[in-house]
């Protein structure tokens, strides 16, 4: 297929290098102005600040790719190739075609990377001397950051403003990340990282067509966007898409527009800019079974539309998106995920989302079953209580037997894994209900694999006491006594990593010894799968099945929030 030189290019400006091969004659480059710095070119990448769909969607930079030299797309009809932005010069190019976007050269930001060790809601702020605190009485030395805003959609404001308690301030990410996983294991923080920016990256970018001599290369910047309302309809096919937890890469299809730009090492960064609607039909079908009941989808969708806005000018603060597309923030599956009931979910709330105090967007965790009772936060994680995040039985109130009124205890623990009440994730109608009761046998070797990996010689192991439970009966403290030692494991997520990656922190343990007193196994019997904080998705499907509404369901796993509308 042939195309002529006047189809290809529209307007072309300087900085951007563009060849065109024989039988193509070389192409005329134009003046605009004066060239844009590379600053100029990216920051608007990472502005704190919302921008709208002809629809009057917010506009949401989701980061599908990191660290790569190069990348391929297939657009699958014509698009415009817009180097610097909108309303920029523009080249068209035909659609049907495999498009590469490689890396010529690269410069690497600068940064300071410290491990978030305490998140703190805005109405929290006067706590914040009280965890620098704690934090110096350990050892180290934090620094406080504030981050997040006030954000205007259309008239409604949402706040999502926090302050961030770091320790850390490594100029590299691998030394940062080693010090969140010796925190995680020793406290059980959730261990975000927090990258303060000194120094925009910088990188070459070149884009070359199969099948076709033509050549571009641009400083910094490469925006992909097809023709003027089909936002929605183009497909870009895309291969080596890295899947959730390992499992190998997969090509994925996404609509919208295509930006490349500089990660922090300088290397490629693959962004999908689209509506923050149609975000959430890619993400919804991959958190919950589309096949759940209407009201339990729309909750979903409310709670992924939180996670959305809580982020924005709050995370990912140091990279040219907004969240990212995989289990760091939430998975988003592109278009080729969507299902007809979980994107008619998205659409009966689009634009809802959870406030507390007035306009502040919550922090919409949650977990695939809580085994019928959720958790507090600060008990999974080494944080300050969130008032909505408060630990609860989960079952009717006329079903909760009295002995669990005031949570789970060691003493009551056995009577409720016996207990035969209707909790909301027992009696849903999906698989995930399976995992409300369970049991498990751990060897001692998986115990001391995950001793050794984190620095902790108590020599062969001969018992281990659980110490502290949190309101659930999950155990946040374990005491591990050896030969040679003891130790103290922290937090709920830690347990569980102990014993191999447990369903549940939420158990009884019994132990198996050998002829010398030393442990041989461990043996569970468990409730729930994940940390059990928030929401109880399998629950949330109970509740639907039994005709509650959306608002009912998220009323009754984030205490005191006001569902509103933050857009129509």
């Amino acid at each position: 297929m042939k195309y002529s030189i006047r189809s290809l290019v529209a307007v072309l400006a300087v900085g951007m290098a563009v060849s065109v091969a024989p039988p193509f004659a070389e192409a005329q480059q134009g003046t605009q102005g004066p060239e844009l710095t590379t600053a100029d070119r990216i920051a608007m990448l990472y502005a704190p600040q919302l921008n709208f769909t002809r629809d009057g969607d917010p506009l949401i930079r989701v980061g599908l790719l990191e660290d790569r030299e190069r990348v391929e797309f297939t657009p699958s009809e014509p698009i415009r190739l817009m180097p610097q932005g909108p309303d920029g010069p523009e080249v068209e190019l035909p659609g049907e075609i495999t498009y590469t976007v490689s890396r010529v050269a690269g410069q690497p930001g600068e940064y300071k990377h410290w491990v978030t060790v305490d998140r703190l809601s805005i109405d929290q702020r006067d706590a914040v001397g009280d965890v620098v605190e704690e934090w110096e009485e350990r050892g180290y030395e934090p620094e406080t950051f504030d981050v997040g805003g006030h954000f205007a959609v259309h008239g409604e404001v949402f706040d999502s403003r926090a302050k961030l308690v770091g320790v850390g301030g490594f100029d590299s990410r691998r030394e940062a990340n080693e010090l969140r996983r010796e925190l995680q294991a020793e406290f059980g923080i959730v261990g975000d990282l927090h990258s303060e920016r000194l120094s925009y990256p910088s990188t070459r970018l070149k884009l070359q067509a199969e099948g076709m001599q033509f050549r571009v290369k641009h400083d910094d910047v490469l925006w992909i966007t097809p023709r003027s309302g089909r936002e929605e309809q183009v497909r870009y096919t895309v291969p080596d898409i890295p899947q959730s937890y390992d499992r190998g890469t997969e090509t994925r299809t996404y609509t919208g527009e295509l930006i490349f730009a500089p990660d922090q090492k300088g290397k490629i960064a693959l962004i999908n800019n689209l509506g923050a609607e149609r975000v959430l039909k890619g993400t919804v079908p991959a958190e919950i079974f589309p096949s759940a009941p209407s009201a339990s989808l729309k909750s979903q969708a409310i709670a992924a539309r939180n996670e959305i806005f809580a982020a924005i000018g709050a995370r990912n603060l140091a990279d040219p998106f907004m969240i990212r597309a995989d289990v760091m923030d939430q998975v988003y599956g592109g278009v080729g995920i969507e299902n007809e009931r979980a994107s008619r979910a998205v659409d009966a709330t689009r634009g809802k989302v959870m406030l507390e105090e007035g306009n502040r967007i919550v922090n919409a965790v949650y977990s695939s079953n809580a085994g019928g009772h959720t958790e507090h936060n600060e008990n999974v994680w080494d944080a300050e209580p969130q008032h909505h995040l408060r630990g609860r039985v989960d079952a009717p109130d006329d079903q909760i037997p009295g002995e669990f009124a005031g949570g789970i205890t060691e003493e009551n623990l056995e009577a409720f894994l016996n207990a035969d009440f209707d909790a909301h994730s027992k009696v849903a109608p999906v698989s995930s209900a399976d995992n409300y009761r369970w049991n498990e046998t751990v060897g001692v070797d998986e115990v001391q694999s995950w001793l050794n990996e984190h620095g902790e010689s108590i020599g062969a192991i001969r018992d281990a006491e659980v110490v502290e439970r949190g309101v659930s009966g999950r155990v946040i403290r374990l005491k591990l006594r050896g030969e040679q030692g003891e130790t103290v494991v922290e937090r709920e997520l830690n347990v569980r990593r102990l014993f191999g990656g447990l369903r549940s922190g939420l158990f009884t343990m019994d132990i198996g010894h050998n002829g010398d007193g030393t442990v041989r196994e461990f043996q569970f019997r468990g409730a729930g799968f994940g940390h059990g904080v928030g929401m109880c998705q399998t629950g949330a499907i109970g509740l639907a099945d039994q005709g509650k509404s959306f608002r009912d369901i998220l009323t009754h796993y984030y205490r005191g929030i006001d569902v509103h509308q933050l857009y129509e």
